[in-house]
């Protein structure tokens, strides 16, 4: 009998061990807490906002700072299309930018004397607008406050025109979120300069 249940029991002790040392991995791997890192995002920018932008304004509802370096001429009316499935706003904007992170390395640039073009075609359908094509966080720069009665949450009230250029400092979650891309570690919230060259 002994025989039989000394094996059964150093099986069971075994399992449990297992589990235990399984529960131990799970437990290392962080999970990702969206709100617990916005509140974290938002102290590094407003130290980092202090520190380096002290004219920038703090947009509440989306928790980006930004600062109008110019207002430019011209005069883009942004508009709603109505498709068959959803509303979308459409713009392709031209632009010049500078992208970095919080310690001042770029990690993505226009060349030198070069320009880039966007097609960006933003769902409306959802409490903040999204396009694949840009993050978050560009959205809300380009895009004006309201158009009629619908609200698209952007930073100003017409909306970036050609000859804007904006300072903007964005918390992850409108950025790359959790995610890791290229030079961008996972959770960074990011510091942009946008001169938008011409609309359409």
């Amino acid at each position: 009998m002994n025989k039989f249940l000394s094996p059964l029991f150093l099986g069971i002790v075994a399992l449990a061990l297992l589990n235990v040392v399984s529960c131990n991995k799970n437990d290392d791997i962080p999970i990702y807490n969206a709100t617990e890192q916005f509140k974290t995002d938002s102290v590094l920018l407003k130290n980092y906002v202090d520190s380096w932008f002290p004219d920038a304004q703090y947009d509440a509802e989306t928790g980006i700072w930004y600062e109008m370096l110019a207002t430019g001429t011209g005069n883009y009316n942004y508009k709603i299309v109505d498709t068959l499935n959803a509303k979308h706003l459409k713009f392709s904007p031209t632009v010049k930018y500078v992208g970095k992170l919080l310690n001042g390395n770029i990690f993505d640039q226009t060349e030198a004397g070069k320009t880039s073009t966007f097609n960006i075609r933003t769902n409306t359908g959802y409490q903040y607008p999204f396009d694949s094509t840009i993050i978050p966080a560009w959205t809300f720069a380009f895009a004006p406050k309201r158009i009629g009665d619908m609200k698209l949450g952007g930073l100003t009230e017409k909306g970036l025109q050609k000859g804007s250029k904006i300072h903007i400092v964005v918390p992850s979650r409108w950025a790359h979120g959790s995610l890791a891309m290229g030079k961008i570690p996972a959770n960074s919230p990011l510091d942009f300069v946008i001169e938008v060259v011409d609309i359409k």
